[in-house]
This record gives C-alpha cells, structure tokens and sequence, in this order.
C-alpha cells in the first residue's frame, strides 16, 4: 500500500493556485470550496462540498438511475432479494482500489458491519443501522440481512454505502482517518493530496474498471481549493486563478454576468431551503400556538423572495411540501398557507400578540439574504426576528442544546431522493422533541419504512407531509439551484445518474 503523496503534490497545489498558470493546458480545474474540509468521507463528511468529491472518488455495490427510476449495478454485478429482509449480491472480481488492492467480498462486508456496529458513531445513524448483518457467501459474493423489512434498503445501500478498502483501514487506529489519511475508493477519481488548509487534489484514475454509463472523467485533475472568503474567490475567478465558484448569491451573479470572462450557469437542484419554528415553546411561548405559526408563514412571501433573492431563482420551484415532486414517496394533499399579510396580523392578534414578539433567527450563513428577506416579512406583522448566521457546527450545537427558536438551512435531498430522507431532518431523533415528539408524524414514518408497498407506504408518508402543514412546523421556501460562475471554457454537464446533483466528472472543458 501506497500513502498520499503529499509532499509531491504541496508544489503542484502551489503552482496550480497561480492565475498564471495555463490550467486547461494542464487538464486542470479548479474549484473554490468555502467550508474547508480536512477529510473525504461520506460517514464523517457529510456536506453538499465534499460530497462533489466523494461520490466519485468512492462507489458503492448498486447506483440509482434517477432518469429512469431504476437500481444499477456498479460493484455489484447482480442481486436477488431473497425474503423482505434478505439481498444477496454477486460482485465484480476485475475491481481494484486507488492503492492498487484488489476489492473483494471482505471490502464490501467489513464497511456494512464497521458503519452498522452500534459503536461506531455516525451523527445520522439511521442511515447505517437498519442492517443487522452482513455476511461473506464466497470470494464475491455477500448477503445483507435487515433487523426487519425496510421499504428504501436499496436506496440506502445505493446513497449510504461507500465501499472502503478493509485491509487500509485495518492499518489505522482511528477509523475517521481513514478519510484523511487513506481514502482509497474504487471510483473513476483517487485522491492526490488532502490538506485542511490547501484543499484536495484528484485525478483521474486510470485503472478505472467501472461502467463509464454511469461514471465519466472529462477532465484530468480537479483541485478544490480552501478558499472560504466569497470574494476572494470571485476575484480569483475573474483574475484566472480559480475555474469555478459555485452556489453564488443572486446579486454577485448580475455582477458577475457582465465580466467578459465569466458566464453564469443556474440549474435545478435537489437541494431546498426551508423555515421551522420550534412548536414546543421551552425557549419562546409565542410559536408553540399553532395559530402563530401559521401566521409567520403566512406572512413570508415566497413568491417574491424566489424572484429577487434566491440565487438561480428562474429555476427555481417553490415547493408545496419539504420533498421534490419527483423525491420517492412525496405525497401529500394540503399545501402552506398563500401569502396574506393581512390575516397574518389578524391572527396574530387573536392569539394575543397584536404587537408581535421577539424572535431568535438561526440561518446558515451561505443563504443568508434569504432569511435576511424572511425577516423583512416577518417584521411587516410585527415579528421582530433578529438574523443569526452561523456555520453549520454552531448551528448543529445549538439544535442539540435545544436552544433553538426559528432556523433555515438548505438540506441536499438530492443525496437520498427519498421523502424519508427529508422527515429525517427534523423528526427523528432528539430533533423531534422540537415539536412535542409528534405521534402522528413518527409513527407514520416507523410504518412508512416498513411498509414495501409503494402504495401503501404512499399513504403512510401523506399523513406525516399532511400533519406538518396542518401544524404548521417546516415550511418549504424554495428549491435552492446550483448556480456557478466559471470561465468560459468551462461546461456543466448533467450527471449520469442524478438528475438534481452535480459530480466530478460534471465539469468539462469546452
């Protein structure tokens, strides 16, 4: 086994941070990443940035054709469900990791039995901890049992399940290094260099074995460089040292647009925005009233905030339910309440609140305009929110402290397109406890992942989508697009297997 290479690539990484350098010349791109990350790991690692990376660095046994609804085979060659709660696979025997180790049936099964053990802590554990075992059958081929039937096993395995190389890994002390130190996949890009302060280096590799329907590298190399100052970035790009910046705010694209080097590019994603007020009162009385809750959404123009503030807002969809018409299972037959600023007030007079109230805003920093817009609304009847915007480790501390009012964040749906995925969010766990453990809701989702029926489970997850409006927890505001500045030799492409999200192997040159 051979560790990263990172003092070969330090100069590299230099030379490369240079707008002088010909980068097309040289096959490579250059991304400007905001939230620096120190390890590529979908266990450990779970945000929108890294994700760019790690879907194409790791594979996992099957892929989801989202185009065409349909499981595909990449590790493995073949499955059979045996019983509701039994998958055999075969898998491929020609697979080899970025290291040069041959993957095997003792790759696939140790990762499922590492991430599955109770001991092993992963923030979401519910994606990994419905499997009660995996099993080697022979050299290539395994078994997965389930602690009971779960209707979205596959997809879990398909959007969960990165295989990871067990002989690596067995070589460290500390499983989170294995993203850090190791991060051998099987995919079309391997990892060159990753450094917490640089950012990550991959290239193409090329022992590739895998279906090139589903995975491609246009591109050579692709840097993502730690750049977490926006304007940096933005003046990196337009000065040569930087190809693309993504997820750019709608008044920095009508800028952006206007330099002769630059094009913008907006396209839909499975990304959205949403609003949630914590219903159960322990740190502000006045949104456990239902009738306040819906007050404050009806008074949030969504219409008007997609129009002039969300980025990529020509693209964008205002959502009638926290889930895609197209994400499995978003069924639903009530919608949030239409905009009436007018009622809002009246509402909130009859609830006692004719003067409105103070409220603590919570907001991820990088849609910040959007609450700042949401605020404005809220203020218009009375409702004095003060905007906090926080990274995603204060955020997520404060959640568990139970210390928050009023949040927006945006959730990457399109990483599991699953309604499931999106309830997940805020009524699982601990979380649920913001909205007084709602029975309705919870016991509609324990049915719903048992239930195999698609129309059955239908049903099921109606009642859970129907409650929260009912109830007024989470509203929808917005799909949220991806929106890249880039130069002009650069294309975006659609992904292979996504129809919402944007890979390695997405970004072309022209």
């Amino acid at each position: 086994m051979k560790g990263l290479n990172v003092l070969a690539v330090a100069a590299l990484c230099g030379a490369l941070a240079s707008p002088a350098a010909a980068q097309k010349s040289a096959d490579t791109m250059r991304l400007g990443i905001n939230n620096p990350f120190s390890s590529l790991s979908q266990y450990f690692e779970a945000t929108d940035e890294a994700s760019i990376f790690t879907r194409r660095v790791f594979e996992s046994l099957v892929g989801y054709d989202e185009y065409n609804a349909k499981f595909v085979p990449l590790l493995a060659k073949s499955w059979t469900r045996v019983n509701p709660t039994t998958i055999e696979f075969e898998l491929r025997d020609d697979i080899v990791f970025h290291n040069g180790n041959k993957f095997d049936a003792d790759d696939a099964v140790d990762t499922f039995n590492l991430y599955t053990d109770e001991k092993t802590p992963l923030r979401y554990k519910s994606r990994y901890d419905w499997v009660k075992l995996a099993e080697k059958l022979g050299p290539y081929k395994m078994r997965i049992t389930t602690k009971e039937p779960n209707a979205i096993d596959m997809g879990l395995i398909a959007y969960r399940y990165s295989i990871e190389d067990t002989e690596s890994r067995k070589t460290l002390t500390d499983i989170e290094d294995y993203g850090r130190k190791t991060p051998y996949g099987t995919g079309i890009y391997k990892v060159v260099s990753i450094d917490p302060t640089k950012g990550v280096l991959v290239e193409r590799f090329d022992a590739f074995k895998g279906d090139k329907n589903y995975a491609r590298a246009p591109v050579k190399r692709f840097y993502g460089m730690n750049i977490p100052d926006r304007q940096t970035q933005i003046a990196q790009l337009m000065t040569g040292g930087l190809d693309i910046v993504a997820n750019v705010v709608q008044d920095q694209a009508n800028e952006l647009k206007k330099q002769p080097n630059v094009d913008v590019t907006a396209v839909p994603s499975g990304n959205f925005i949403y609003f949630v007020l914590a219903s159960n009162g322990k740190v502000n009385k006045a949104i456990a009233d239902p009738k306040v809750r819906e007050a404050l959404h009806m008074a949030i123009d969504r219409d008007a905030i997609i129009k002039y503030i969300v980025p990529g807002g020509e693209v964008a969809e205002k959502l009638q339910a926290p889930c895609f018409s197209s994400t499995i299972g978003c069924k639903h037959t009530k919608s949030p309440p239409p905009f009436d600023r007018e009622k809002a007030k009246k509402l909130l007079a009859e609830a006692g609140y004719k003067d409105g109230f103070d409220l603590q805003y919570v907001v991820h920093a990088p849609i910040k305009d959007v609450a700042v817009a949401i605020s404005g609304d809220l203020l218009k009847i009375g409702v004095r929110a003060t905007v906090s915007p926080d990274p995603l480790q204060v955020y997520r501390k404060k959640q568990a402290d139970g210390t928050l009012e009023a949040w927006s964040i945006f959730f990457p749906l399109g990483n599991h397109p699953d309604v499931s995925s999106a309830l997940d969010i805020w009524f699982s766990g601990e979380r649920v406890g913001y909205f007084n453990n709602d029975q309705i809701i919870t016991d509609a989702m324990a049915k719903g992942l048992r239930e195999i029926d698609p129309v059955k489970r239908d049903a099921l997850y109606q009642t859970a989508l129907d409650r929260n409006i009912d109830m007024h927890y989470v509203l929808p505001v917005s799909s949220l697009p991806s929106v890249y500045a880039h130069g002009k030799d650069v294309a975006i492409l659609k992904d292979q297997l996504s129809s919402t999200e944007r890979y390695l192997g997405d970004f072309a040159w022209k």
